[in-house]
């Protein structure tokens, strides 16, 4: 079951979609971050102003530093944004891989299931061929058991089939 989840958690499609997004979050975080220490470190430019009326708008609260400020902290909330987007990709990424691991556990249980029944109805079979062997019971009814068996047969085969698959897939 564990290389089964395996091999179908390296070949999902959707986990290699939330990976490659996941990349991007990552590296656009680091830009944000990089960014932000930018700004942080060349705020005091702000200062440098030789107009008078821009060094007093610094010193009651507006002007080129207050727009600095804005900006470094519209910086951060975008890198609060984006560590979000990475936990969330992490979540998305551990669900995908939980309903993976019960796909494959509702498959393996189904053909543990299609197995039983299959092994039932040969039993069945046997016992009505004996009975039809002594006259009781009609070709009708020795027909419809072939049919179910061969159903079950077909059944068991597609799922087994599905099952080996994945692994085989990444080869």
């Amino acid at each position: 079951m564990a290389t089964l989840t395996q091999c179908q958690i390296e070949n999902d499609p959707d986990l290699q979609l939330i990976v490659q997004a996941k990349n991007v979050e990552a590296s656009r975080l680091e830009n944000l971050e990089a960014s932000v220490d930018y700004q942080r470190d060349r705020r005091w430019t702000t200062w440098l102003n030789p107009n008078p009326i821009g060094i007093l708008q610094n010193l009651l609260g507006g002007g080129d530093r207050q727009r600095a400020e804005l900006q470094i902290r519209t910086t951060e909330a975008q890198a609060d944004a984006s560590r979000l987007n990475l936990v969330e990709a992490d979540i998305r990424t551990e669900m995908r891989k939980k309903a993976i691991a019960e796909q494959i556990q509702a498959d393996l249980d189904q053909l543990a299931d299609l197995e039983a029944e299959l092994m039932a109805e040969q039993k069945r079979l046997q016992l009505f061929e004996i009975y039809f062997q002594r006259g009781q019971g009609s070709p009708a009814e020795y027909l419809n058991f072939q049919n179910r068996l061969a159903q079950l047969t077909a059944e068991k085969e597609n799922l087994t089939a599905k099952i080996n698959n994945i692994c085989e897939d990444e080869q």
